[in-house]
């Protein structure tokens, strides 16, 4: 972003005094302007936007919007240009304080207070809606107070103008999440219904001290805009007038259809409102209270007193004539002026008395019935009665959709000729939010689902490990889903854990069969005993619980028997010394069958057992091998031959 330091000139003209604060897209300096002589504000595009060409378009009709737009409460914009490869605003500099630093201040503004600074703010919106610019960012932050007191609306950066949409890109989020109506949250088209619900949350902050809807994270916040409904600010502040905390609650509606439309239409509830708030006088206050304007630095905020108050700008009266420089008027003139006052008054009285004294009081008429009547057809009927029609379209049946579903004040209601007159006409069912049944029994969702509209409901069955059987698994239309409400819902049902039949496994080997059969089909397996058995090999199942074919639901555990290896036997003692005949057969009758021999030399007689492994006495597994070492007899004894047997010398040394 570009930064511009002290006793930078731009444009030729605008000379840097400091920098004021920095945004998302521009950073904002106070400048002086020596042609005119005043102090401006200058807001520069930031440099990564500079070579955007879709930025530099919306910064540019930023100021070409806002340039368009001239009213007191409104803040002005002076010039445009462009300079260091970048772009920027020139506009009016209020010093502050903004209305965020007042609330914070004050902590909560006395509800003639908060509805006279509301009203303000919906003067400068009536303009831009008029203009069809909506503003789209309102927040205290964007609201300042100028040296007179009064409050004026900045920051038109993120406006929509006319049918410029190009600019937006569809799905695209913008403004401040504690401030943003639910259509832009979403990402919808925004109208001036959405500048209106931004100004109901502006009101219940300087009523509550505290914004509706807060979290840690924009999206979060952004959330609640969609889906919560906001806690009515009289449980903050009790002392809050009924018909003032019903206009915040009409503002904050969901659904744009169901607010005021318009600045003008939110202003006239307001104005209602502020009618019947005792103490209200009409006059304009200024928040700077008995201190008078406050200037300088944005810090410098004088503490409001009870009587401060801002009310409505009005519209500007004549400036009474200024008087001669000689001096003040002769008493022969005043008492002249005096006189032809009285006079006047006089006048006045007498003509107002002789037209009622003819028309017996202020005429009264009923208002005409137009319900079920076409919409055009309606207001041309009243307004052929002489009364001033405005339509607002509601919610309705299909039948009652673009006719008079009913009127304000209502059919045949005596008023005074010309009242103006709300006509409610019909704009066919609005979606409805499809409510979360998930987890709900059939029954319980079937009447969650009744209560809200929905009576087409069907309903299927499927097995589930984690819903108990009778509840609601899913839902079609999803929760929360926007549909209209005969549109049908689907149900499925848990039948709970689903079934299984069990395999028959006995007589099989468990590792290599059952295990992967049981596995199969979802079930567990446990080996409660081993017994040992003559006829089956070690590892074979013999007994299975449950039985085979036995339905049982899905991670039953089965148990089973399975064969044992055989015992083990023990080598018989005293096989040495027997003849090899003799060994094998007492080994035999010990179990073992299992033999084979080998020779040795050996001074035992021929056949005779001079050795056996594993020894006597050892304990093997039945079928193991045992090897006998046999004895072949004593070695033959060579024959004599006669000749002298020589012996070798001893060689020593």
């Amino acid at each position: 972003m570009a930064v511009f330091s002290q006793g930078t000139v731009l444009g030729g003209r605008y000379e840097i005094v400091r920098q004021l604060g920095a945004g998302g897209m521009a950073r904002v300096y106070l400048a002086h302007d020596p042609k005119l002589g005043r102090d401006v504000a200058i807001k520069v595009l930031a440099e990564r936007y500079a070579s955007d060409p879709t930025f530099v378009e919306r910064f540019r009709r930023e100021a070409s919007a806002a340039a368009g737009l001239s009213h007191p409460s409104i803040v002005s914009v002076f010039d445009r240009g462009e300079a260091e490869g970048t772009y920027y605003i020139v506009m009016e500099y209020l010093p502050g304080p903004d209305l965020k630093q007042i609330i914070r201040s004050r902590g909560t503004l006395k509800p003639l207070d908060a509805l006279d600074n509301a009203l303000q703010i919906l003067a400068a919106l009536s303009v831009a809606h008029r203009r069809d610019v909506i503003h789209r960012d309102i927040k205290p932050q964007n609201v300042m107070m100028a040296g007179d007191g009064l409050l004026k609306v900045t920051d038109f950066g993120i406006a929509r103008a006319g049918a410029q949409t190009d600019m937006t890109e569809a799905g695209s989020v913008i403004g401040t999440a504690q401030y943003l109506s639910p259509e832009q949250a979403r990402g919808d088209e925004v109208t001036p219904a959405s500048d209106c619900y931004a100004v109901g949350i502006v009101l219940y902050e300087m009523l509550t001290g505290r914004v509706p809807f807060d979290g840690e994270r924009p999206l979060t916040v952004a959330m609640k805009q969609i889906n919560e409904p906001p806690v009515p600010p009289s449980t903050y502040e009790p002392g809050i007038p009924a018909k003032l905390e019903q206009v915040v609650l009409t503002a904050l509606a969901k659904r744009p259809s169901e607010r005021f439309r318009t600045a003008d239409e939110m202003t006239r509830a307001l104005l209602d409102v502020r009618a019947d708030l005792e103490g209200a006088t009409g006059a304009t206050g200024v928040i700077g209270g008995a201190t008078g304007p406050i200037t300088g630095a944005t810090r410098v905020f004088e503490s409001p007193t009870e009587a401060t108050r801002i009310t409505p700008p009005r519209s500007p009266r004549p400036a009474p004539p200024v008087p001669p420089a000689e001096g003040p008027p002769r008493r022969r003139n005043r008492g002249l002026v005096i006189a032809a006052l009285l006079v006047v008054l006089a006048l006045a009285g007498v003509a107002a008395a002789l037209f009622f004294a003819d028309r017996g009081g202020p005429s009264t008429v009923a208002v005409p019935n137009v319900v079920g009547q076409p919409g055009p057809q309606a207001i041309e009927t009243l307004t052929d009665a002489g009364f001033v029609p405005s339509t607002r379209r509601v919610p309705s049946t299909v039948e009652q959709s673009g006719n008079v579903i009913r009127t304000d004040p209502a059919a045949t209601t005596e008023v005074e000729q010309g009242a103006a007159i709300s006509v409610f006409i019909g704009n066919g069912p609005e979606d409805v939010a499809v409510p979360s049944v998930v987890g709900q029994s059939e029954d319980d969702a079937k009447a969650t689902l009744s209560r809200e509209g929905f009576t087409k409901v069907t309903t299927k069955t499927e097995a589930s490990d984690t819903v108990d059987t009778g509840d609601v698994i899913s839902q079609t239309p999803a929760a929360n889903a926007e549909v209209q409400p005969d549109t049908p819902v689907a149900l499925v049902i848990s039948s709970g854990v689903e079934q299984v039949a069990v395999p028959g496994i006995r007589g099989k080997q468990l590792d290599s069969f059952g295990r992967p059969a049981l596995a199969a089909v979802g079930l567990e397996v446990n080996v409660v005993e081993e017994r040992p058995n003559d006829r089956f090999s070690p590892g074979t199942v013999l007994e299975q619980d449950p039985a085979p074919n036995a339905k049982v639901d899905k991670g039953t555990t089965v148990n089973v028997v399975i064969s044992a290896p055989p015992a083990n036997i023990r080598i018989p003692n005293g096989i040495v010394g027997l003849d090899e005949q003799t060994a094998r057969d007492k080994l035999a009758g010990s179990g073992f069958d299992n033999i084979e021999t080998s020779e040795a030399e050996s001074i035992e007689p021929a056949g005779t057992v001079i050795d056996i492994s594993p020894a006597e006495g050892t304990e093997v597994e039945p079928g193991s091998l045992v090897t006998l070492t046999i004895s072949p007899g004593p070695a033959a004894t060579p024959p004599a031959t006669g000749i002298p047997t020589t012996t070798s010398p001893t060689v020593t040394g």
